[in-house]
């Protein structure tokens, strides 16, 4: 996603590049907690009281800030692949636990690189937190039992497929790696995992979810994106989870939920927030798609899709479109807020939040953002109609978007393209 992923003001962000948002769904907050000890088999295991959740109310926005053993657990294995991406991040949990892997769980997580990183192009972290989503499951139990039992598996690529994030989708790369992934959380339930993330992590989760409960009723995410997309978002619940192992990204899964990393400053996960909140921006049909599309052909936004670092993302035309459509307006609302913020905690500009930010290749977005600036939203426009009337005026033409991006004091030497 990103050589340098932390940094701030957010973190490498994941999601689908489909268009439209997902199925609803709520994680359920207790399923069994099996203890792996000589006689566990024999006795009857109380099941644990679930994390407490903290709600917290701003304006339009219902925040439920709450801790995942599931979601921890899938960022685990994504970990344990040993991608240097993320082993930089958790070097002395990297140690520990791939210290404790065997041959077959090594030749798992080998199959699941292979198939699902390189031939199925997925940050496999990221989308394997997203297929799971739908399932509800809150533990690693729950989540081996999806994969053990064939009508659980078949009820999860079901309700995955009938979001738009999987109606397009074969579902290959998950049949693919369902035997490699019983094994994985077969060695997690091994390890007992669950035992030491109540009892290392969970703890240093809930910290952070007071420390943040204490500050977010300030942020009116909701209300703020509302602003400029000029119409309603429906969100009853605004769910963030806390986690111990989501760096370097923040994830966008199914419904109103979103992973963001315990580390993280109030910044980083309000904005991430705000970000998610926004995809996507609006519905891609009729003369918006149309005028989309014939920018998307412009050789320079071409370059940008097929020439930058594909460990960001957004390796389609539409994938990077949606994502800059909707990192204009957090860019610009975070501006106006005070979230943009360096790793000092020095406030940035847009400008130089996008010559840094993933290389520099979201340049539709700070072009958007610099016609952000200049609008009038008073009168309730749509952000859809704004970008319309900006290929009305004459300001996105395409085959001079470069010309275009160069046209404004702000622009920057763009390193995806090694400028």
């Amino acid at each position: 996603m990103t050589p340098a992923p932390l940094d701030f003001p957010v973190p490498a962000r994941s999601r689908p590049s489909d268009s439209r948002r997902g199925i609803p769904t709520r994680v359920l907050l207790a399923t069994l907690w099996l203890v792996s000890s000589g006689c566990a088999a024999h006795q009857e295991v109380p099941t644990p009281p679930a994390p407490a959740l903290t709600r917290v109310e701003a304006g339009r926005t219902h925040w439920v800030l709450r801790p995942s053993e599931a979601y921890d657990a899938l960022c685990l294995l994504n970990l344990l692949r040993g991608d240097a991406f993320y082993t930089q991040f958790y070097p002395a949990e990297f140690q520990r636990f791939s210290a404790l892997l065997e041959p077959r769980e090594k030749a798992a997580l080998e199959h699941l690189t292979e198939r699902m990183g390189k031939q199925a192009g997925t940050m496999v972290g990221p989308h394997l937190t997203l297929v799971f989503s739908v399932t509800g499951a809150a533990t690693v139990d729950g989540l081996a039992r999806t994969v053990a039992d064939d009508a659980a598996w078949k009820a999860m690529r079901q309700d995955f497929k009938a979001t738009s994030y999987g109606e397009d989708s074969d579902f290959s790369e998950m049949e693919d790696v369902r035997q490699d992934l019983g094994v994985l959380f077969a060695f997690l339930q091994r390890i007992d995992f669950s035992r030491i993330w109540r009892a290392e992590y969970l703890p240093q989760v809930e910290q952070a979810i007071a420390q943040l409960g204490a500050q977010v009723a300030a942020h009116d995410v909701v209300g703020w994106d509302e602003d400029v997309l000029g119409r309603a978002l429906h969100v009853e619940e605004l769910n963030a989870h806390v986690l111990k192992f989501a760096k370097p990204h923040g994830i966008r899964v199914t419904g109103w939920n979103f992973l963001t990393d315990l580390t993280y400053p109030l910044s980083v996960t309000v904005k991430t927030a705000l970000h998610e909140l926004l995809h996507p921006p609006f519905k891609r049909e009729g003369a918006i798609d149309a005028r989309l599309t014939a920018l998307e052909a412009d050789p320079y936004f071409q370059r940008l899709v097929r020439e930058h670092d594909p460990a960001f993302g957004y390796t389609t035309a539409q994938g990077l479109t949606e994502e800059d459509c909707a990192e204009a307006i957090d860019v610009f609302v975070s501006e106006r807020q005070g979230l943009l913020r360096a790793r000092d905690g020095k406030p940035l500009t847009g400008a130089a939040f996008f010559r840094d930010h993933d290389d520099g290749m979201h340049v539709l977005a700070y072009l958007l953002y610099e016609e952000l600036r200049r609008a009038d939203f008073s009168q309730g426009t749509k952000y859809e109609d704004f970008i319309l009337k900006l290929f009305d005026t004459g300001v996105l033409v395409p085959g001079k978007l470069e010309q275009r991006f160069h046209s404004y004091t702000g622009h920057y030497p763009v390193k995806a393209l090694k400028e």
